[in-house]
């Protein structure tokens, strides 16, 4: 195969079947064929030079960006914190809707993977009929039903419909420019925060750019800056100087000033174009918009279509893989694909099991009905009854708010080798010199653990990898029982019952009234059990890790912890 093509590579045949629709399985189906196969997945951004990669996430196994699955097992994660930009997470941090910024090597294997939220702010006015909301002085679109964009999905929301005014999201999303030349931000993913939060987030075009002042604005909110401000592009590694941006660039602004102050103090901003002196292959999704002939704009970047033969309008939706002209910073396309909605794809260990119509994969809520069609590797009709905890499954999905609504499920009697697992349980026979340990699971056989040389450490650090500790870990099966870990999390509940009536569940807390003892997670009813407090500070927007029991229509909390990073 030419180098200079784009290549595709993934880890299990039968499960990437399973979790791509006919049409790309087809075309990815011929590349692999004209590459000669393999084992290892592949970025798509061409073999012979590193390359970047900007989008959506649409699913997981590995990691499923804008319908290309990544490897997920490579890279090192990071994502912004409460006093940090960014800082080392675990792959569990990523979302179904995230937007993210990679980093890859000559194999298109990602080397780093940056999530990349657009806003952190206070809802300012909410239009549920239109699909609106402002952030920060910047209107957020939702798509819940145009088949030309990525669905939102929504965390800490049954959807739309339950963002109240004053409420603290996040939102991840792309770039947009109206008819009439005003900005937006099309929402792939929208959270609810903690209503304290102490950061803020802005995206927008750059206008009253002074540097001898240190001072500018965006969507009318007045920055400064100082010394400690890093300015950087999600495309290189290398810190910019002031003399980079200029006004009409879309920037991207990281502070820890609550916002209301004036002005805000800009910690980070990030300059979305790509700029002269970067080089490399792209894979790149968003809107198209500023389109002049053969060149336009996606995501702020400057793109020149010239062998596309036309036909795009501002507006659209695609993915396109290219390459960075160095001199200029544009991107030269070799291929670009208007979007096509496609299911979410879901494949890995049930992780946290509910019942057969709930349970979590690769910590997304799945939901099943009447229509779902469930079935054995071989083909066969396989039973609800087949769907347990720590059963490896393959979903193709709908979202449907914070939900993804599995029209189809595969079943395998095992974890394929290699493929990317997620498990819950308790660390035995620790041993730090060696980097292994033994988990075992709340149903299920032990699994031999050894952590990769990627591994990264959220709620915690390796310090708190200790024999009794409660982790859950994102790992591949190297076989049956033995795992090659790169994340681990851990569940900050001391003496856990891991009984068999014991069920666990994690997400963002909602609908949960200050006094009282019953929230919302992941669509369920929760109600606290006798002699069970709420951790301090305990509000709408929190993380958090329960153990459970069924009580009637509702579930009882036996023991509740904070998951301390948003």
């Amino acid at each position: 195969m030419n180098s200079s093509m784009l290549s595709f590579r993934f880890r299990d045949p039968k499960v990437f079947s399973d979790v791509l629709n006919k049409a790309r399985l087809s075309l990815l189906i011929f590349t692999l064929s004209s590459c000669g196969g393999g084992t290892q997945v592949a970025g798509g951004v061409g073999t012979g030079g590193t390359g970047v990669v900007a989008g959506t996430v649409t699913g997981f196994g590995s990691l499923v960006m804008d319908g290309i699955a990544y490897n997920s097992a490579t890279p090192r994660y990071t994502a912004e914190s409460t006093t940090q930009p960014s800082i080392p997470v675990t792959a569990m941090k990523v979302p179904l809707g995230g937007q993210l910024n990679i980093q890859t090597d000559t194999q298109g294997n990602p080397t780093s993977v940056w999530i990349n939220p657009a806003l952190v702010g206070v809802v300012t006015s909410v239009n549920p009929t239109a699909g609106t909301l402002i952030v920060n002085g910047m209107e957020v679109v939702v798509n819940s039903a145009a088949s030309s964009l990525p669905n939102t999905f929504f965390i800490g929301y049954a959807g739309m419909g339950a963002i109240q005014l004053n409420d603290r999201v996040q939102v991840q999303g792309v770039p947009g420019i109206t008819s009439s030349g005003t900005p937006f931000v099309q929402a792939t993913l929208i959270k609810l925060m903690p209503s304290n939060l102490p950061i803020t987030r802005v995206s927008g075009p750059l206008a009253q750019w002074n540097p001898s002042q240190s001072t500018f604005t965006v969507n009318g909110i007045p920055f400064s800056f100082n010394t400690g401000t890093r300015f950087s592009s999600p495309f290189s590694n290398q810190t910019l100087g002031v003399g980079a941006l200029k006004n009409g660039q879309w920037v991207n602004i990281w502070s820890q000033t609550p916002s209301g102050t004036t002005p805000l103090v800009a910690g980070a901003l990030q300059v979305s174009t790509v700029l002269p002196g970067m080089s490399g292959n792209i894979t790149l999704s968003g809107l198209v918009s500023a389109v002049q002939g053969n060149q336009f704009q996606v995501d702020g970047i400057l793109v020149n279509g010239a062998n596309q033969g036309g036909g795009l309008a501002a507006g659209q939706y695609v993915t396109l893989k290219g390459v960075i002209d160095s001199t200029t910073g544009e991107v030269s396309v070799r291929t670009l694909s208007p979007y096509i909605q496609t299911p979410a794809t879901l494949s890995g260990t049930i992780s946290e099991f509910i019942s057969t119509g709930n349970f979590v994969i690769r910590g997304t809520p799945v939901i099943t009905n009447s229509g779902t069609v469930l079935t054995s590797v071989n083909g066969a009709t396989a039973p609800l009854s087949a769907l347990q905890k720590n059963i490896y499954v393959a979903v193709q999905g709908t979202i449907q708010g914070n939900m993804v609504l599995a029209s189809s499920i595969t079943v395998y009697p095992s974890p394929p080798a290699d493929e990317v697992v997620d498990y819950l349980g308790k660390v035995s026979q620790y041993n730090p010199s060696q980097g292994t340990f033994t988990l075992t699971p709340f149903s299920g056989s032990p699994q031999q653990v050894t952590l990769s040389a990627v591994a990264s450490f959220s709620n915690g650090t390796v310090a708190n990898l200790v024999n009794g500790a409660l982790v859950e870990l994102e790992a591949t099966a190297v076989s049956p029982q033995a795992l090659s870990a790169y994340g681990v999390s851990f569940w900050n509940i001391t003496n856990p019952n891991l009984s068999s009536g014991t069920l666990e569940i994690s997400g963002v807390v909602y609908n949960y009234v200050s006094g009282s003892s019953v929230f919302n997670l992941n669509g369920l009813s929760l109600v606290l059990g006798s002699g069970v407090s709420l951790p301090q500070g305990f509000g709408n927007g929190d993380n958090v890790d329960v153990l459970m029991t069924p009580s009637g229509s509702q579930y009882q909390v036996n023991a509740i912890a904070q998951d301390d990073s948003n």
